[in-house]
């Protein structure tokens, strides 16, 4: 959605906006204020075009989405409540550029979190813009941007459409039964834990080329911030891809560091590898993420293994099988997780679908817990489901 007014210089002018005209038979008193009258609002309407040419595009968007959801175990009883969006989260975008001449550009981005039920912003206590937010340049090899950003994780692997997440949404990331793993970004300490489901990382550079024949990278890295020493708490993340045709290739790692890991000297190293090929109406993805905790010697290992298809312009299906494995100081737990969605599209901006996970982990005492939600099961399965509405803006 362009912004109207003083930003967009061809944007039609409302009913408010300042218009003289002399006719004959005026007086020359009302000639005067006329003449005057014109003189100023030419020079407003000067004013305006030089902000408006200068801006090129600013947009206003976002997504809502909210629902009715199901639990069958969090901590022994099923549960019924309202659920956030469940296929994409809730979100405010404010994102512009201005050309520089000679193919280069000035660009920005600030993109708010939020949940439909309550309001809340998601990213923790203060957060505002908690999905992302940068400023940067662009030019014909790339942008280069600074801010709070998705590691390559996001970039590389979610949305070039390889992970479960990207079919079903929020459900299909990956937790399980590991709850001492150790993310630094949520309580639940194995929430998203190879990120995949989008986790932005603060004070970070990043550069993101543009395409060369199907050939993209990038690379990005975090300041730590931390007096005296250059590595601690610091963070970096690469990514590449590859795209022929209908189908495609990726890689990405990305290690961050943190505060309660080591005192910053270690933390949480992603490292993941995806592949896709699209036929008729058919999309067939598949996954490979490996996530170690360097200070524990934690790791999990988790593929995906999904599949969408399109009935119609209106109606859509889609289905991923994951398996997830800890190893020895995770007790080795493990969980086989089956996630679905079916979903109809009233029109290019509103959906609603149906999306339900079940997942069954080892039984030496794990305890399933499926991503996004309200808990950890008191036993070794868990089902989860909502009905949802989704609509862009």
């Amino acid at each position: 959605m362009r912004s109207e007014g003083a930003l967009d210089p061809e944007a039609p002018r409302g009913p408010g906006s300042i218009q003289h005209h002399v006719r004959e038979g005026d007086n020359v008193s009302h000639r005067g204020i006329s003449v005057h009258s014109a003189l100023l609002a030419s020079l407003l309407c000067s004013a305006f075009a030089s902000a408006a040419h200068a801006t090129d595009n600013v947009e206003i968007s976002g997504l809502l989405g909210a629902g009715v959801g199901y639990s069958s175990n969090v901590g022994g009883g099923s549960v019924v409540m309202a659920t956030p969006g469940v296929l994409r989260p809730s979100v405010l975008l404010f994102r512009g550029s201005e050309d520089l001449g000679d193919g280069n550009r000035a660009i920005f981005y600030l993109g708010s979190l939020f949940g439909i039920p309550n309001g809340n912003v998601f990213g923790g206590a203060g957060s505002l813009f908690s999905r992302e937010s940068y400023v940067g340049l662009a030019n014909r090899y790339g942008t280069l941007t600074l801010g709070n950003q998705r590691d390559f994780m996001f970039d590389s692997l979610t949305l070039n459409r390889y992970p479960g997440s990207f079919f079903e949404g929020a459900y299909a990331a990956h937790q399980g039964p590991f709850p001492t793993f150790g993310v630094s970004y949520s309580a639940q300490k194995s929430f998203d834990f190879d990120r995949v489901n989008g986790e932005a990382i603060a004070n970070t550079v990043k550069f993101k080329s543009a395409n060369f024949s199907g050939l993209t990278f990038g690379a990005m890295y975090g300041f730590g911030g931390v007096p005296g020493s250059i590595g601690k708490s610091s963070s970096t993340s690469f990514g590449i891809n590859y795209d022929y045709a209908n189908a495609g290739v990726g890689a990405a790692y990305t290690m961050v560091k943190s505060p309660q890991n080591n005192n910053g000297n270690d933390g949480i190293r992603n490292i993941g590898l995806g592949a896709r090929y699209g036929f008729e109406k058919w999309l067939i993805s598949g996954l490979a993420t490996f996530s170690r905790n360097t200070g524990t010697g934690a790791q999990i290992d988790a593929f995906d293994l999904s599949a969408g298809y399109e009935f119609s312009a209106f109606w859509f299906a889609s289905a991923t099988y994951a398996y997830m494995c800890g190893n020895a100081p995770l007790n080795n737990n493990h969980a086989n997780q089956f996630t679905s969605i079916v979903g109809y599209r009233f029109s290019k901006r509103t959906t609603v679908y149906v999306d339900a996970a079940y997942q069954i982990t080892s039984k030496n005492g794990a305890l399933a817990q499926i991503n996004a939600s309200a808990g950890p099961s008191s036993n070794n399965r868990q089902f989860v489901s909502t009905f949802s509405i989704q609509h862009t803006f």
